[in-house]
Formats: C-alpha cells, structure tokens, sequence
C-alpha cells in the first residue's frame, strides 16, 4: 500500500496539504517500510480552469491527481474540499500532530498512527483529567455502574 505525506523539507510533515512543494510516498507492506520516493508537487491546472467562477477544484483535482496511487495520505491538516477531492479517489486521508515524515511512517507501518480527526477533543479532555487524578474517565465508570 503505498502512503503520501506532504512536505517541504522531506523531513517535515508541513502543515498544509496542497500548498507543499512535495510529497513523500511510501510503499508499505506487512508492517515495514518499503521503497520510499519524494514526488514533486507541480500540478497542472488546465488553462481552462483559469476561465471558470472557481479555478481552485481544479487546483484541488490536480494535487489529487499527484497522490492519486496511494491508497492513505498523511497530514497535519487538510482543507474539506481537498480532503472530499481525496475521497472521492477512494484515498483515506489520516490526520496526525506528529512532526517528522519518518515517524509518522513508523507509527502508519505498526498500525499505531491515530487519526487525530476523529478524536473528539471533549473525551480527550475529560481522559486527561480523570488521569492525572488517578480515575478512570467518568464514560468507564458509567459502564461499572449498570
């Protein structure tokens, strides 16, 4: 399966998707890091795109089409109609705060890699809390109950 992460550096996750000078994709099978290559990101809007009311779809489609071989994209964040751009190419798009492309391949390839989009920051919260305390979180303790 190969994995897309964009950056500017080749060290860096950058923190825009689109607006990355490249991409750093990554074949990864059975838990390991296989071949790994930095693409460029130069898409090509069609010089019609200029012509309509939003050219920046086709900007959006274009980028697309760069990691469009790879089955996850990597980000720190990432616009909703570039993330719908993404999807509708059947790409899985997973939002991480880690800082380092290499990393955040690691983690991909062991599975460990949380998609931080579907974290829901009031839980976290209340997790944090409970556990500095000493307490399980109050959802647990819900389900002791019953």
């Amino acid at each position: 399966m190969k994995v897309a992460i964009p950056t500017d550096d080749g060290v860096h996750v950058a923190p825009r998707f689109w607006r990355v000078s490249s991409f750093v994709v990554a074949d990864i099978e059975a838990g390991q890091i296989g071949t790994v290559e930095r693409r460029k990101n130069v898409p090509r809007m069609p010089k019609y795109a200029r012509l309509r009311p939003d050219p920046w779809r086709d900007r959006y489609r274009a980028v697309a089409e760069v990691v469009g071989d790879c089955r996850t994209v990597i980000a720190g964040s990432i616009g909703d109609t570039m993330r719908r751009a993404l999807m509708r190419r059947g790409i899985e798009v997973v939002i991480t705060s880690e800082e380092y492309v290499d990393r955040a391949l690691a983690l991909f390839a062991l599975l460990l890699l949380r998609d931080e989009s579907r974290i829901d920051p009031e839980e976290a919260e209340i997790a944090e809390v409970a556990e500095s305390v000493g307490q399980p979180p109050a959802s647990l303790e819900d389900e002791f109950d019953a």
